[in-house]
């Protein structure tokens, strides 16, 4: 069989184990969110995105032409799915320019076989096209130099930027690689039309960084965690013996690509390993997003074709270092296989349990208001829903009853000052829950307490412990 026809094969198969494990698990608030963007006319799409700040138009796009074929919610991970097997055949393909024909077998094991990979291939987000496009870069950066491969891989790193904004970090290493071969207006080309896509990426960092730590983006907040990175969903509890082994063998994998001798493509690897892992870094610096793996799909990119060309070259410091990381890599599968990970919020249940419980004439009331609503447009659409956003402190702000999530604008929403006087209000005309996945229960103590001093207020089980819900009857 060819080389192509393997690569096929596997990627093939790849995407068909990927789709087959958790393809079908509820919808988390980020795809949520990616299903509702792409439901939109497409110019509002463009302006949703833009608004939004953190993913550009383009993947939405691509969504939104999925769905045209008839597939809703969960059914729309076929685009992420079909990705990450193109992901897993650029990274074959990279191998072997790389590295040559000896590196097939191990690449064959390495990147269709990673856990990574098989995390980010069911999300329906922009992280496996953005790990296509990486793997692609790389291997036309990094291999013989040429025009061509040089064009092909500023193509690939402004593709990326356009469904990421992480992608803009290529463009970055592109410009610095080929800062002595390539004509200065080429590099003012690719430099400026990277800095263009970025254009709604910077100014919501910038918006963020302005507005101080209340823009935190803490539920993504973790410490960098390699075990973490190489294990995705189904990683363990942090443990600093496991990340302290995990660097030493990085740094060994690092300097394998340069002692005993150096080799043009190892070293290569190893600048864009460290060039991606920086800019993560950097933009964690400016505005605080935390060390979640999704933000690590650059760095993983170089990091398994780093190890995928140091294990063909058995004699180099490297390779033991490789050799670990392989056997991390193949434990990091099985867990995939035989651990649940950590669940995302059920909306799918807790959504389809309200809309039963309160049908088309019942009002439900969510804080914060956008996670239910947009949840609710895929899951629930029938259900009547109303609430906002309240604080520890401050007072609530209110979206009245029927409303709809209407982007990251905000537009109508109004304060209220007495919650009690509005739930009594609503209370007297339809039946009422409230819903809440605010993790602070601080946020939500005053609002529970306005809405249980109405009487009759009971429990309401939404299928998961994370969404907290108080429903009464009419009257």
């Amino acid at each position: 069989m060819s080389a192509r026809g393997l690569f096929g094969l596997a990627s093939l198969v790849f995407a068909a184990v990927a789709l087959a494990t958790r393809a079908s698990q509820s919808l988390g608030y980020d795809e949520l969110f990616t299903v509702w963007v792409s439901s939109r006319p497409l110019l509002d799409l463009i302006h949703q995105a833009n608004l939004d700040g953190f993913t550009p138009p383009t993947f939405y796009a691509m969504a939104k032409l999925v769905s045209l074929t008839g597939l809703t919610n969960e059914d729309l991970r076929v685009l992420p799915v079909v990705l990450a097997g193109l992901a897993a055949y650029l990274g074959l393909q990279a191998c072997e320019r790389l590295f040559g024909p000896t590196s097939r077998w191990v690449a064959l094991f390495l990147i269709p076989g990673s856990a990574y990979l098989f995390t980010f291939a069911h999300e329906l987000r922009p992280y496996s096209a953005l790990l296509a496009c990486a793997f692609f870069f790389l291997g036309q950066l990094g291999g013989p130099i040429s025009g061509k491969s040089d064009a092909r891989a500023a193509v690939a790193a402004l593709i990326a930027t356009s469904v990421s904004y992480l992608g803009v970090s290529m463009v970055a290493l592109w410009l610095w690689e080929c800062r002595r071969r390539c004509a200065r207006s080429r590099l003012a080309l690719v430099g400026l039309a990277g800095v263009l896509l970025c254009g709604p990426g910077f100014e919501k960092a910038f918006a963020l960084a302005a507005s101080g730590v209340e823009s935190r983006i803490v539920w993504s907040a973790a410490r960098p965690a390699l075990s973490t990175v190489f294990l995705g969903l189904a990683s363990p509890s942090f443990d600093a013996r496991i990340e302290a082994v995990s660097l030493l063998l990085l740094v060994a994998l690092l300097a394998g690509a340069r002692y005993p001798k150096p080799v043009p493509a190892l070293a290569f690897l190893a600048r864009a390993l460290g060039a991606f892992t920086l800019g993560v870094l950097a933009l964690d610096a400016f505005v605080p997003i935390g060390f979640a793996p999704r933000y690590f799909a650059l760095p993983m990119s170089a990091l398994l074709l780093l190890m995928a060309g140091s294990l063909t070259r058995l004699r180099r410091v490297g390779s033991v270092a490789a050799f670990l990381l392989l056997g991390v890599n193949g434990l990091a599968v099985l867990r995939y296989l035989t651990v649940p990970p950590s669940a995302r919020e059920d909306w799918r249940t807790a959504l389809g349990r309200m809309e039963d419980r309160l049908g088309s004439e019942g009002v439900l009331l969510a804080f914060p208001f956008h996670h239910a609503a947009v949840a609710a447009q895929a899951y629930a659409p029938k259900v009547v829903i109303g609430g906002g956003y309240t604080s520890r402190t401050g007072p609530v702000f209110w979206y009245e009853p029927p409303a709809s999530f209407g982007g990251y604008s905000f537009d109508g929403l109004r304060r209220v000052d007495d919650a009690g006087e509005v739930f009594r209000r609503l209370a007297a005309a339809s039946d009422l829950c409230l819903l809440t996945d605010e993790p602070d229960p601080r946020k939500t103590a005053a609002l529970l307490g306005a809405f249980e001093a109405l009487g009759g207020a009971e429990s309401f089980d939404t299928g998961d412990a994370r969404l907290r819900a108080l429903c009464r009857s009419k009257g």
